[in-house]
């Protein structure tokens, strides 16, 4: 299926989304779908880094898990596509809406909304990448940016989420989104997305 400015594969074990600029790739792994963002052709920039099943500390979610994934179809346009993600982790029910969305300057953006409903203590809800690029170009407590040539791979934390990176010897192999918990509530959201876009568009 296609937009002016999309395509989707559905398949049992991959679902690809790609733009003229940017392939999103959701990969069946055993008991979820993993994820990975790179060129429309070409090896992958960054890829989802994923919790054990049997990982030590239900509290701390090092990325949500994903076993469910389907096209929300009814909300495609030209430039827009939508697929449902869900899944569960212990005691936690994820959910996400992941848009991929093309904009008038050429840009691409990858939006992640999440959705964590967990009835015990949650301590910790993040979005962990393995990033192949290098050195960040810019890095912040909301934002970060990796050339790309004449292009630039953006991440930015929405909903009062922070961004945290971790050395991999000299250089950053991840990022992290971490939410801002609030204590007593049941469900916990996490949003962020990456924006791949020219230099020229990005200035404007």
């Amino acid at each position: 299926m296609s937009g002016a400015s999309w395509e989707l594969s559905e398949g049992d074990d991959l679902v690809t989304i790609r733009t003229p600029a940017v392939r999103v790739a959701l990969r069946r792994d055993s008991d979820r779908w993993v994820h990975e963002l790179g060129p429309a052709d070409g090896p992958s920039w960054l890829a989802s880094v994923e919790d054990s099943a049997d990982s030590g500390d239900p509290a701390r979610i090092v990325s949500p898990v994903y076993q469910e994934v389907h096209h929300h179809s009814f909300d495609d346009d030209d430039r827009r596509v939508r697929l449902l993600l869900s899944g569960h982790l212990h005691k936690h029910y994820f959910s996400a809406v992941l848009t991929v969305e093309v904009g008038d300057d050429g840009a691409t953006v990858i939006d992640f909304d999440v959705a964590d409903r967990c009835r015990d203590q949650v301590a910790r809800l993040a979005a962990t990448y393995e990033v192949r690029l290098g050195e960040p170009e810019t890095a912040g407590p909301r934002a970060a940016s990796w050339p790309l040539g004449d292009a630039v791979l953006a991440l930015a934390a929405g909903d009062g989420a922070n961004l945290t990176t971790a050395a991999e010897g000299s250089r950053p192999a991840r990022v992290e989104v971490v939410a801002n918990l609030n204590p007593g509530e049941y469900t916990h959201r996490l949003r962020y997305r990456w924006t791949w876009a020219t230099r020229s568009g990005r200035a404007r």
